[in-house]
């Protein structure tokens, strides 16, 4: 049984478990407030859940969940305003980011005993984490305005330690790790650009420009090509096809309005389509990843921000904030097939 696990952010959070096979709810589990992201280990076992809380009632504390039992089995305090969280491929170790100015941190939990065994200090305002595909190195993009920020930390799995700090362009928003794992794109919103590094040296090998407010990552599965959402504040957003072997631009498709730009892309499991969410809007847009073109758009809910993909790539499932609910398409006819009601749906995954 494939199981949907929905954040939903609210003052007292919550989880919501849906059965993928019949779209139905089975369980509701209580978190901490105001909850923002979620990671499922490999074995599907736990999950685990960043609440933020607020400044006159913080959260700084992770939710971990089993699964089985869909039931709070620990709670885990970390670092000031964790907003990131990331499980290592061997789900030995989870990493959560600690984006306020008072931390500035990673903590590291041991998904064994459910405590934090390391407190990484990385640059200012830590915004996301990657961990490499063999799970050797984490890097991370430290948005800050100071000396320390338009940085990327680079942290040793094993040492739990800050091996590098690669500077990049203006506020780097998302690491992601080529699915070779010999390279990490880095979005740079105010730079226009993406800086490529290279995981052996840590080095900026190439910069490749891209349209206005680069965000949203992927790569396809192959590895061939990265598509990258470019929000282009106050006009049309667009997706930007950047040749991976080659490092430059070989396709622009322009997506959404001025009101409704581009915000997260995700490709399915096979690599022949992408879906791409937007900003404010009701729409999710699918490329045609062979033909670089738009071949369907999904009327949805409103302010959609988060989507994945079931495992086997058979559904996609889409968070609508503002109508507090989930749509389910099918990604062979490209349509929404049911709806389900949440609370502010935030994050999603998947066991």
């Amino acid at each position: 049984m494939v199981l949907a696990y929905v954040v939903n952010r609210q003052d007292i959070g919550t989880v919501t478990v849906i059965d993928t096979k019949t779209h139905l709810i089975i369980g509701t589990v209580i978190v901490g407030r105001l909850p923002r992201n979620i990671a499922i280990t490999p074995d599907g076992k736990h999950a685990y859940v960043t609440n933020t809380g607020t400044d006159s009632d913080p959260g700084d504390t992770v939710s971990v969940i089993d699964t089985k039992t869909h039931s709070v089995i620990a709670t885990v305090f970390v670092g000031d305003f964790p907003v990131n969280v990331v499980i290592a491929p061997d789900g030995k170790t989870t990493f959560v980011i600690n984006s306020a100015l008072t931390s500035s941190s990673v903590s590291v939990i041991d998904t064994k005993t459910h405590s934090v065994i390391a407190t990484v200090p990385v640059g200012t305002s830590p915004n996301r984490i990657a961990t490499a595909p063999n799970g050797k190195l984490a890097y991370v993009t430290n948005v800050g305005s100071n000396l320390q920020g338009n940085t990327v930390s680079v942290i040793d799995v094993k040492t739990l330690s800050v091996i590098a700090t690669v500077t990049v362009g203006l506020n780097p928003r998302i690491p992601a790790f080529t699915p070779d794992g010999k390279l990490v794109y880095i979005t740079n919103e105010n730079s226009n650009n993406v800086s490529v590094i290279d995981t052996c040296t840590h080095s900026v090998i190439s910069t490749v420009g891209v349209r206005n407010n680069p965000r949203g990552i992927a790569f396809t599965p192959d590895g061939k090509f990265a598509y990258i959402t470019n929000l282009n504040n106050g006009s049309t957003g667009s997706i930007s096809v950047i040749d991976v072997k080659t490092h430059t631009l070989i396709g622009t498709v322009p997506i959404g309005n001025n009101n409704d730009r581009p915000n997260r892309v995700v490709i399915t499991p096979c690599g022949n389509f992408a879906y791409v969410t937007t900003v404010n809007g009701r729409i999710v847009t699918v490329i045609d990843i062979n033909t670089q073109s738009i071949i369907a758009t999904v009327q949805v809910g409103s302010l959609n921000r988060s989507i994945a993909f079931t495992p086997d790539g058979k559904l996609a499932y889409v968070g609508n904030i503002n109508d507090n609910s989930i749509s389910v398409i099918d990604v062979k006819s490209h349509s929404v097939i049911t709806t389900v009601s949440t609370r502010a749906p935030r994050g999603i995954a998947f066991t």
